[in-house]
């Protein structure tokens, strides 16, 4: 009996044991799991983390995606609001809309294979993600060839990104104006198209920058189609840099000094999808001028940044 009662207290201490390992375990993963939400909250900024995860709380409708396609085969894509607040965020790369992603203001061509998300978002409420796919195989333009009497034929263009090249070696670049080194740290604008953001171009003109220029004239063999521009905005290396520095709001665009387009950039270091939808020749000049901008006076000077400037 004695035996038996013993074994049965081992059990039991061995028992009591065991439940405060699992104890531990589930108190481990409880804190995991608060971490990751508390990760989600700092990076997103959206508060509402179920919400954001699968939108089941939330009354908002999805957007609605519509296209028409264009002469040149290329597609003109519309997305609709179907609620009474919030405002649409869309991807094109495939990724889930936040915040941070392209802000929907008017409708965009997709020239080139491309998957579109877009949700909306009202404060911490989001809606689920409508995805649509645009399998595009060619976009055509329209050349002219002379030959005694002027005939319009119809030639397959290739994007600029599918010729493969980076855009260090597709075009010559400079600026109008460069802050002179600090500290060892040169500014040039070869940081634009170096793949790296934690460099810039600094213009180094006089006030906040207002007129400065960077032109890139293509030197490729063929005519090609670009869909869009790549932009990292102000001095993106850290937050200091960054609000210390001026950051560009709107971008005048000029092909041979023809005015094409108005760019409107966020203040963000996040990657800034633009559409430009133009198509350029060997020896076309495009150039960027800086309309628009938005101060960064934390360390009593106007400079202005950019830290990367690409297309695609």
């Amino acid at each position: 009996m004695n035996e038996t009662r013993e074994v049965l207290l081992i059990k039991l201490k061995y028992m009591k044991r065991d439940m405060k390992e699992k104890s531990k375990r589930i108190i481990n993963v409880g804190t995991l799991v608060i971490l990751l939400l508390s990760l989600i909250v700092s990076t997103t900024g959206c508060s509402n983390i179920f919400g954001m995860i699968a939108g089941r709380d939330s009354k908002l409708q999805a957007p609605e995606i519509t296209s028409v396609v264009n002469a040149d085969g290329s597609s003109q894509v519309s997305i609709t609001n179907l609620n009474k607040t919030g405002e649409i965020y869309y991807t094109l790369d495939g990724a889930e809309p936040l915040t941070n992603s392209l802000l929907y203001k008017n409708s965009f061509t997709v020239s080139q294979t491309t998957t579109v998300n877009a949700r909306v978002i009202d404060r911490n409420e989001l809606s689920s993600v409508t995805t649509q796919q645009f399998n595009i195989t060619q976009v055509t333009t329209t050349a002219a060839a002379t030959t005694g009497q002027t005939q319009t034929t119809s030639t397959s263009i290739p994007s600029i990104k599918g010729l493969g090249v980076e855009v260090s070696r597709l075009f010559d670049v400079w600026a109008s104006s460069t802050l002179s080194p600090i500290n060892g740290i040169y500014y040039n604008v070869s940081n634009l198209t170096d793949y790296d953001s934690s460099t810039a171009w600094v213009e180094g003109a006089s006030g906040n920058g207002y007129g400065e220029t960077v032109s890139f004239s293509y030197k490729g063999s063929q005519t090609a189609q670009i869909q869009g521009v790549e932009i990292v905005n102000g001095y993106a290396k850290s937050s200091t840099s960054f609000y210390d520095n001026g950051c560009v709001t709107q971008l005048g665009v000029k092909i041979n000094g023809k005015n094409v387009k108005s760019l409107y950039l966020s203040a963000t270091t996040s990657p800034q999808y633009l559409d430009l939808n133009c198509t350029v020749a060997p020896g076309d000049v495009i150039v960027f001028e800086i309309n628009g901008v938005q101060e960064g006076p934390n360390d009593g000077e106007y400079d202005t940044a950019m830290s990367k400037l690409s297309f695609y």
